[in-house]
Formats: structure tokens, sequence, C-alpha cells
């Protein structure tokens, strides 16, 4: 079996009516990997990605940031754009920040991407974005009642 695929193999499904096609799928997987040697199989509920909504949502949020709140950037305050408030507030919820060396000196912040956010991690980002706005008195785009009740009373 010369051809055998080495490398893992993810099969998923997000309801019920597909589980039979997808263990079998993996039972076919399965059985020509055991042809060369062990196998090992894992079954574990996969962690939901964000929601188109969501990313909406965020984009809708870091633009109203953007035009809102200045910022200090190397001592001076200025305008950022959404990307840069982006990466401002996805280092803050993951209390993480990565520094490369720059080509030519200094240093760069590497960004964190959000398109590999749960639904989870990407609400913790937008409720935090709802609370640094009240902070900042941003008001917010989005029409009222389409924000999270606890904010309404904030906007």
């Amino acid at each position: 079996m010369g051809d055998v695929i080495r490398k893992p193999r993810h099969f998923w499904t997000a309801g019920t009516s597909r589980v039979r096609d997808v263990c079998r799928l993996a039972y076919l997987f399965a059985t020509e990997l055991a042809a060369e040697g062990a196998v090992e199989i894992i079954v574990r509920p996969v962690k939901s990605r964000r929601t188109l909504e969501q990313n909406a949502k965020l984009w809708a949020m870091l633009a109203d940031i953007a035009r809102q709140v200045p910022w200090s950037v190397n001592g001076a305050i200025q305008q950022l754009d959404a990307e840069d408030w982006k990466h401002i507030m996805t280092a803050t919820v993951r209390q993480e920040v990565r520094m490369a060396a720059g080509i030519n000196g200094g240093f760069v912040l590497l960004g964190l991407s959000t398109k590999r956010m749960t639904v989870r991690e990407l609400g913790d980002l937008i409720e935090f974005m709802y609370s640094f706005g009240a902070d900042k008195g941003v008001v917010w785009s989005e029409p009222r009642g389409q924000m999270p009740e606890q904010w309404e009373a904030a906007a």
C-alpha cells in the first residue's frame, strides 16, 4: 500500500443526520491506514468557529471605535483604522502580545487572527469592546434592540 495517506485526516459533522456517513468515511480511512500499522482514532466535540453575524458585528464595532476614539501611537494621539483597533482589542482580550524585530530596526507587534476564534472567544471580544466603548463614550452605529440588553442602557 504505497499510496496510503500518512497525513491525519479530519471527519466532522454538525448534526446527527450525517454521523453514519462520516463514521463510514473514517472507518474506510482507518482500515486503509491499519494495513500499514497502528491507527489512532479520536472523537471529540468540535469548537464552533465564529459566525458570519459575529464577524460583521465585530467589524462594525471596530469601525465605530476607529471613527470616535483617538489613541496614542509612538507618543502622538491619532485616529487608528479598524484593523489597528482589531490588533489592540484581540491582544487585550487574549492578554497576549507577540513582538518581532523589524527588518530595518525597531519592533513590530504581531496581531492575532479572529478567523480562528470560537463563537465564545469572539463573543468575549465583542463583550469587551462594548465595555471599552462605554468607557470611551462610543456611539454604536447598530440599531437599538440589536445590542445585548445589558449594553442598551450604556448606549
